[in-house]
């Protein structure tokens, strides 16, 4: 037993000390003396105080003293204490689309939680979701989600998840099954992983293949066009899956091609602006550099935005295949095509349809300060909020301090002195 306000407690403890003090004083009248000016005294009772080494009243004594106490207990909120030694598990299961083989990922977990500790798994890819009763082999042959993992909103579930188990356990243990690519990490992953007041487990599985090797190009583009040096590895042929590249407008092949079940992506940079700084993201990649406009159709699925928010790429379906419309222009002067972050962006904007991005491990460093040098389990009177749940027995004592005070009244009134 534990009591999450443990001063109120305190406070009963002295206000009892002071009323069996209290009752060391007695109060009684003085005794009476036949004199002869009695008549020039007013007519009022007098009563005078002695210091005695036995309280009196002992019945008011004890119910004014039980009284203090179960009203201070209640309100120091009693709350039952975990056995020590309990640890309890959060485990937070990758199911983006960054996990190659969604089944390892559940194997791990659920030996994580084979021992019957008390756990809780939280699936995660761009949102989470706490699995209150996982049926692991249904979830074992579940696909992977094709959505990017984000490690933020899972730590933030993992942390509301964790009062619970605190109130069951002497510590809490933080367990991330995942490959950890560097695309579910962003700018408040540190942060938030600094509110985990302990160490932080990982449990690695393999990161889905690079499918940028798995298409190719239907059509060479020239070293002199600023987007050759980003789609040189691309090779040029026939395969499984074919992107046709377009530069200028598209033609009825083209369209037939799409229809067929190809991927028909038209860069055509004539109509763009004047290059400007812009922010873009696409393709998990996000790059800040003088980049120019192009207009886009209103219609289509967006798959590239400008930091504004506006539409960079977009992709509508087309038969089999599909047309993508990508509306950013490089400079003619400028080293942008060789950067390695806008390579990756340009191969996935160039990806089949249905074929995803390519994937890559997060840097060493961030998956260090990820991990942390604490490397004990969180405590979990760290973990509690500040409206943990306390156990019944603060009504029953509430409930047992107001019986008490009736009690107390009835008896200080038949304990009264009759006046003379």
């Amino acid at each position: 037993m534990s009591f999450l306000a443990p001063w109120a407690l305190a406070i009963g403890l002295l206000a009892s000390v002071g009323m069996a003090v209290l009752h060391l004083i007695a109060r009684q009248r003085p005794a009476a003396f036949m004199l002869p000016t009695t008549r020039f005294i007013p007519d009022q009772r007098t009563l005078v105080s002695r210091v005695t080494t036995q309280p009196n009243d002992l019945l008011l004594l004890a119910l004014r003293v039980l009284l203090l106490l179960c009203a201070s207990a209640a309100f120091a909120r009693p709350a039952l204490t975990p056995a020590r030694g309990t640890i309890a598990r959060v485990v937070l299961l990758d199911r983006s689309r960054a996990v190659a083989n969604a089944a390892e990922g559940v194997a791990k977990a659920r030996a994580l939680v084979s021992d019957g500790a008390p756990a809780t798994i939280i699936a995660f890819d761009s949102i989470s979701a706490v699995l209150t009763a996982p049926a692991w082999d249904s979830l074992a042959g579940a696909p992977r989600s094709n959505a990017t993992g984000s490690l933020s909103a899972a730590l933030v579930a993992a942390r509301r998840a964790s009062a619970a188990l605190a109130e069951r356990a002497d510590s809490v243990q933080l367990i991330v099954v995942s490959p950890l690519a560097a695309s579910e990490f962003d700018a408040a992953t540190e942060r938030i992983r600094r509110e985990w007041p302990g160490a932080l487990r990982l449990e690695r599985v393999a990161l889905r293949r690079d499918s940028s090797t798995a298409w190719q190009l239907a059509r060479t583009v020239s070293t002199a066009d600023p987007l050759g040096p980003s789609v040189a590895a691309v090779r040029a042929g026939d395969g499984a899956f074919v992107t046709r590249l377009v530069r200028g407008a598209p033609t009825p092949g083209d369209s037939a091609f799409a229809m067929r079940g190809g991927t028909v992506v038209r860069w055509d940079s004539a109509a763009a602006g004047r290059p400007q700084p812009e922010g873009l993201a696409a393709g998990g990649e996000v790059i800040v550099a003088a980049l120019g406009r192009a207009p886009l159709p209103a219609k289509g699925r967006v798959i590239a935005r400008w930091a504004d928010g506006a539409a960079a790429a977009m992709e509508a379906p087309l038969g089999k295949g599909c047309v993508r419309e990508v509306g950013i222009a490089l400079p003619v002067a400028g080293d942008i095509a060789l950067h390695a972050p806008f390579q990756r962006m340009a191969r996935a904007l160039l990806a089949p349809c249905g074929l995803l991005a390519a994937e890559r491990p997060a840097d060493s460093s961030r998956v260090a300060r990820l991990m942390g040098a604490n490397r004990d389990a969180a405590s979990a009177a760290l973990l509690r909020t500040e409206d943990a749940r306390p156990t019944p027995l603060a009504r029953w004592l509430l409930a047992l301090a107001i019986l008490l005070a009736i009690a107390e009244m009835v008896v200080r009134q038949r304990a009264a002195p009759e006046p003379a």
